[in-house]
This record gives C-alpha cells, structure tokens and sequence, in this order.
C-alpha cells in the first residue's frame, strides 16, 4: 500500500509531519525486522485472514460448527466421494453424519482415497483397499491387490504405491480389480527415497518420493513410464499435496513447495515466513496435511510448532493471488483430518479434530466467529514505523487513528510499542460502535440504507509521547469478526 502521500517534502522543526497511513492486507513477513517490512504487512499475526469480499480490509478467521455426532477415535481423512461424502477416523469409515460404514480397519493416521468407474476407494497401507459402489456399504477391493498406502486413478488406470519401497502398481485399463502382476513400474530402487504420494496434475501422473518426484505417462501398459523427474525436491506427506487452479502445492523438509507447471519448483515460505518454519517440528511432517479452500482462494496447511506432539496446533494459509500468509491457533485448527465436499452446490471445507476427547468433523463457517462455541482470541502487529525523517528525527504522536467495519459492537485492545522496546508502553480498550451508510444519489432518508457496520469508522485516541519508531498491536478475544483497515498516525517534528 502506497503512503497518503508517495512524495512528501519533510516539513521543518516543530510543524506537524505528514499522517503516515499503515494497513494490514499484505499478511504476516517475519524475514527481516519489523523495521525493514513493507507499510502493508505485519510483524506478527495469529487468527486474521483477508476478506476477500471487502477489498483492504482483515477479518478474524472463520470458526467451525459440528458436523458429525460425536466420535470416540481421532479423525485421519476426508474424501468427497461420488456415492457419498466420507471422513475416516483410525479403525472406520464413517459418512458426515458420523454413522460407521465400516470398522476394524487397523489403527492409521495417514489413508488415503480415490474415485474411479464407481468405486469410492479408500487405502491405509495396513488392510485391504476397502471400496464403495452404494456410499453406505465398504467391502474388500477385489483382485487381490496389495495393501497400497497410496491410491490415485489416472488415464483410466487405478494406480497404488507405498506397498513396497519405490514400486508403483495399476490395475488393467479401465478397471478396479484385475492386478495383473506386469502391471507394475520400479521407480526407485533407493531405499532412503520410498515413494510418499500419487497425485495427478495436468496430463501426468506425479509420484511423490521422500527426495523426488516423476512424472507418469501413458495410456496403456507398455507404455506407461517415467517422462521427467526432479531430484530438487521429495514431499513428507501425501496428505500435504493439494491441487489448485494455480499449480501444485505440498509439504516439504523445506516447508511449502509450489509447482505452477509440474516441473520448477518455487518456496514462497521461505521468502516470508522463515521464523515460522523454524519453529514447526520436523518430526512430525509425515502428518502435514493439506487442502484447498475454493471460496476464500487458498490452501490451509496443518502442522506442528516446535512442542513434541502429534496434535496438529498450527495452521498456515497461503493466498497465491496476494502472495501473502496468515497463521492460526485454537480448536478449529487442531485437526487430524482435512478435506472438502460440495455441499447444496457450494465448496465447503471440513475438518476432523485430532485428539480424542469428543472429537468430531467440522465445518468451517464463515457466518460463525467461534470454534464450536469457543471465542477465537485474534492479533495483529504492525512494522515498526520510523517515518517520516527516519531513525535519527524525533517526532511526537499527537493521536492514533484505528480505521474499522464493524457487524454489531467489540472490544478490541489496542497497543502501542515505543521505539526499540518489546513492551507495550500503553494499551487501550476501545468499545467500538457500527457504522451505517447511505447509497450515494438517494434523495430521501432511510431509502437505499447499506445499513449497520458496512460503513468504516475512525476512532482517534489522543497520544503524546516523544519516539524515533512506533509500533503497534491489536488484540481481540471477542465472539465477533470486526474488519480492520489502517492505523494512521498523525504528530509534529520535535529534533533532527
């Protein structure tokens, strides 16, 4: 975001300086110091995303509703299948209601699911491939194939792995249960580099290893075989590799990997995120999994801080079009399991919780600003911001301006960071009101009324304190999802 002004004479000794405008849309930068982050960005950021449907503007993130009844194991996967929509826990199968549709599964926390010629098929590397032709009833897949932990369908041809080290197996052209035994494709023999996960991306087949990836061809069996491989790049996570309209996404030893193409590859949180990646825990990347979020354009990837434990606490956004990341903490995150199903025609997004204490499978609902009834405590903080005349001028705040949408009434705390100093020199609690608005061109009053918070409003707080830098914090614990703008800061010239 460029400033009120891009090109500013610095005003003389004792005249007010220009107001320095500082938004929030360009999402979380921990690269560099929050001196050298651009006016757009922020220093730190738990629980905000942007709105996507109001332009410049950060909102609280989406909470979850129930989906399911009450369950007694973690929740593993989501599949939107053609017969039924399915989330797996580590021993069944269940639809979204909860109910079982097959049990004794063996304990897993990493299956994985396909749809091809009316088979809803669901693999966890410990029982037979289990498949659904009805959406209410699982059976063994037939032909005798081998206990895949990967399962992918791919030019009329179902293709498993994981069963055996770098080995990829297909079943004849066109079917789910005739496994021929040449039907079969080493694609490493390097026992440290196994294959990790099937995933089709244009016209191949990639194949996923611990240190590469293939691509797949061919249409029918003496054709099939590698056509390009990288040895760049492997993933940790075959529920981590997601699809999108902007290329392939997946988790890696590195963190986020995107391909737009299937061959280069590029890490866009490496560029913005380091300190973030830094404090997640590698050992438990296997568990990384992934999905796309059509409505909000983004893909949601859940992972662990540094704290030894396989319950996922962490999420990560990232927003292509905006090239921007937004972390998140609280019960919606803390899930197992992630996937989405179009549900009354619309993409919506589920997750399964991970532990076992009444868990379920969620949904995440943008009409709701709580986890399952739990307020969701959110936060944002600013660079901080030397301008104008740089370090070496001192400069006096004469007031803060916080620029807001509001849907209903919230507290917010607002705080502020004074030069180099990691504590806050001052907090405020604001009560903020809602704003309404009128449609321009309207003759009367109260015809064409946008109505209640549509419209932003500024609440000013008189601060007169002498700085070189300022930086500052928002803090909101509130069941709301109030709409932040910009931070503007006004005040005069004090030394050179």
């Amino acid at each position: 975001m460029p400033l009120l002004s891009t090109a500013v004479a610095l005003p003389k000794i004792g005249s007010m300086y220009p107001p320095r405008l500082l938004t929030f849309r360009g999402g979380l930068n921990n690269s560099v110091s929050d001196e050298f982050i651009a006016d757009h960005e922020l220093s730190a950021a738990r629980n905000y995303i942007p709105d996507i449907f109001n332009a410049g503007v950060i909102i609280k993130r989406e909470g979850v509703t129930q989906q399911s009844s009450v369950q007694t194991e973690a929740a593993t996967s989501v599949h939107s299948g053609k017969h039924a929509n399915y989330f797996s826990t580590s021993t069944t199968i269940r639809n979204f209601a909860g109910t079982s549709l097959a049990s004794g599964l063996a304990s897993t926390t990493e299956p994985d699911w396909t749809t091809f010629a009316n088979n809803d098929i669901y693999v966890n590397g410990t029982v037979a491939p289990q498949t659904s032709t009805n959406g209410t009833t699982f059976a063994a897949l037939g032909g005798a194939p081998p206990t895949f932990k990967y399962i992918e369908n791919f030019n009329n041809f179902l293709f498993g792995a994981g069963h055996s080290g770098g080995i990829l197996r297909w079943a004849d052209l066109g079917t789910v249960a005739t496994w021929t035994a040449g039907n079969s494709y080493t694609i490493t023999n390097d026992q440290l580099n196994p294959i990790t996960g099937l995933q089709k991306f244009h016209n191949v087949l990639v194949v996923f290893c611990q240190n590469t990836f293939h691509h797949i061809t061919g249409f029918n069996t003496p054709d099939i075989g590698i056509n390009f491989s990288n040895f760049e790049e492997g993933c940790t996570s075959h529920r981590s590799i997601v699809r999108t309209p902007f290329g392939l996404f997946w988790w890696t030893n590195s963190g986020l990997a995107l391909s737009r193409d299937g061959f280069s590859v590029e890490y866009p949180a490496i560029k913005k995120i380091p300190n973030t990646l830094g404090g997640l825990n590698k050992a438990y990347y296997s568990l990384v999994h992934g999905v796309w979020n059509q409505r909000n354009k983004r893909v949601e990837f859940f992972v662990h801080n540094g704290s030894a434990q396989t319950t996922v606490n962490m999420r990560i956004d990232y927003y292509y079009e905006e090239d921007t990341f937004w972390v998140h903490d609280g019960k919606g995150v803390e899930t197992g399991a992630s996937g989405f199903a179009v549900i009354s025609g619309e993409h919506r997004v589920f997750v399964g919780s991970a532990g076992t204490v009444t868990p379920y499978l969620f949904r995440e609902n943008a009409d709701v600003a709580t986890d399952d009834g739990t307020p969701i405590s959110a936060y944002a903080e600013t660079k901080r911001d030397a301008e104008p005349g740089g370090y070496v001028y001192l400069k006096r705040s004469r007031n803060l301006t916080l620029s807001t949408v509001l849907v209903g009434n919230a507290t917010l705390d607002l705080g502020v960071y004074v030069d180099n100093s990691d504590t806050l020199a001052k907090t405020w609690t604001l009560s903020l009101t809602s704003a309404g608005g009128f449609i321009l061109d309207v003759d009367l009053l109260d015809v064409g009324i946008l109505g209640a918070g549509v419209a932003s409003k500024e609440t000013s707080i008189g601060f007169n304190r002498r700085y070189n830098k300022l930086k500052y914090r928002i803090f909101d614990s509130n069941a709301l999802r109030t709409r932040l703008r910009s931070i503007t800061q006004r005040g005069w010239l004090v030394a050179a």
